[in-house]
């Protein structure tokens, strides 16, 4: 009687774990801020004042990948945080006052990004869309992989989409006028 007993337990338990392990979990996950290396963007300066903003008023979760019986979600708005942050520091390095409240303002909105898993890398791919205060718009790709983990990934592709958007000609234009 007593072993049956046992055995029941231990069939239950291994059953409760095997079943833990297909139904998966999700995992929530917000960049870091990773500075620009140097030969990512064009050499500028400047002393003016700008405000950088986060386009979002709201939290704006998204699906962003999947593996196996995991998935990743992000919050835009916070995605979005990261950049901003990220954009700020490397505008006050050169020189510019990221002030708020100044007429010339850069909107920034981490519309989507999505992670691939490859072989040996996982790449992150995320959109980042940018507009000024006097009308200019564009969106700026960020691609990153990593060979260790999809949150360097993730870090990565913030700072080079930020990159790209500091290698636009009509927004550098936009920050020295």
């Amino acid at each position: 009687m007593g072993k049956t007993i046992l055995l029941r337990q231990s069939g239950i338990v291994a059953l409760l774990v095997l079943s833990a392990l297909f139904m998966g979990c999700t995992h929530y996950y917000a960049p870091t801020q990773h500075p620009i290396k140097p030969q990512m963007i064009p050499e500028f300066s400047g002393s003016g004042a700008v405000t950088v903003v986060n386009g979002y008023a709201a939290p704006k979760v998204l699906l962003i990948g999947a593996q196996g019986a995991h998935t990743w979600k992000g919050d835009m708005q916070k995605w979005t945080d990261t950049a901003v942050g990220l954009l700020k520091s490397e505008l006050e390095k050169r020189g510019f006052n990221v002030t708020q409240g100044t007429p010339k303002e850069l909107k920034l909105v981490v519309t989507r990004a999505n992670l691939y898993w490859g072989f040996a890398a996982i790449r992150c791919i995320l959109f980042l869309e940018v507009k000024t205060s006097d009308g200019y718009a564009n969106e700026y790709e960020g691609n990153n992989a990593s060979g260790w983990t999809l949150y360097r990934a993730c870090d990565g592709a913030v700072t080079r989409a930020i990159a790209a958007m500091l290698k636009d000609e009509k927004i550098l234009a936009y920050l020295n006028k």
